[in-house]
Order: C-alpha cells, then structure tokens, then sequence
C-alpha cells in the first residue's frame, strides 16, 4: 500500500496557547505523519503512545532527509527525546489500523553543531523488561524510555551510545552500544542491571 506523507507545520502561537497541555495526533494506517517547527532552534519532545501497537519514531533532516534517530514506542511507552535545528519529527504507522500519539513540546535546545561528522554505525535490537516493576532509562541524546513490566522497546542507536539505568536520580551506565550486538536482538534489561550493580 502505497504511504502518503503528511507535512504538519504548527505556529508557536499554538505551542505556546498550549502550554502544560499535550497535543494528540491520530496516524492513518500504513501512512507517515510528519511534524516540523521551522521557528523553533531545535526543541524537546515528549511522547506517549495511547495505542495498543508500536510506533516508529524518527528524527530527520530537513535538507537532505537523513535519519539522525529511530527507535519503536511501545503500546503505552513514554520517551523523551531531543529534535535539533534544522530537523523535524517523524511517526511511523506501519499497521493496518489508525495509531495515537499524545506529545509535548520544550523549545530551545542547543542547536546541532555545524560541519559535517562522520557516519556512526547503527545497531537496531530490542530491550526488554521481562520483570514486573517499571524500569526507568537513560539514553542521552536519544530518549528517557520507561520500559513498563513485561514489556519490549526498539532502539536503533550508534555505536558507543550508552545506556543508564536511572535509580532515584543516580545514572548506572548498565551498556555501551557495540558491533557485538546482533541486529534484532532482544536484551534482558534486568540481567544488564544485576550485572552493572554487582560490578566490584
């Protein structure tokens, strides 16, 4: 089925009549639903998932189109993540049925930094809570998921990217992103966590 992009450009006259609030967004089946602040020197978002299937989020530049971040929302996930000038935000609905999203905007965050960097290699997989508490996450740059119980997230982040457990305000590094991570694969956070606390 062919995917139709649809281009939302929204004012700060809204954003800002909207402050404290969070704005839904209804994506169509199979189809992409773009979001671009052109005003905004790069911005904050936070995003929830109110649909009981994934969503892909992306990041992208507005010139050339190239990914900067992607990552899949699960059905009533939570992630927070930085957009940069000269980006917008992308949702993905891949399924055969109508998802929604709810968001919220900070504007202002330091710019992208000029001058072309080299590619960094990707790696998609999967992280999992396969215990019955939430576990709250840092991943700097990228989102501040909370895996909710019994529950999976995909991540496609760079290699060297780093991975925080975040225990009451205190960063556990708990994985450095590396090659020897197979595409698609699904790691256990809970046993990153045990090995990271149990470290001498």
């Amino acid at each position: 089925m062919k995917k139709y992009y649809w281009l939302l450009y929204l004012t700060l006259t809204i954003t800002y009549g909207q402050k404290g609030e969070h704005s839904e967004l209804l994506i169509p089946p199979k189809q992409i639903v773009q979001i671009n602040y052109p005003l905004y020197k790069g911005f904050t978002v936070k995003i929830w998932n109110k649909s009981k299937l994934d969503v892909t989020v992306t990041a992208r530049d507005r010139v050339t189109d190239t990914l900067q971040k992607r990552f899949g929302l699960e059905k009533g996930g939570v992630a927070e993540l930085e957009i940069y000038e000269g980006a917008y935000l992308q949702f993905e609905n891949s399924y055969l049925t109508t998802l929604k999203v709810a968001y919220s905007l900070a504007p202002g965050i330091a710019s992208k930094k000029k001058g072309s960097t080299p590619l960094t290699p990707q790696r998609a997989f999967y992280l999992e809570n396969n215990t019955a508490q939430s576990i709250p996450l840092l991943i700097p740059g990228v989102m501040n998921p909370n895996l909710s119980p019994f529950s999976r997230s995909g991540v496609d982040l760079p290699n060297g990217q780093e991975v925080f457990l975040n225990l009451n305000g205190k960063r556990i590094l708990i994985l450095t992103v590396r090659d020897s991570i197979p595409h698609g694969a699904r790691i256990d956070v809970a046993t990153l966590i045990e090995k990271a606390l149990n470290q001498p």
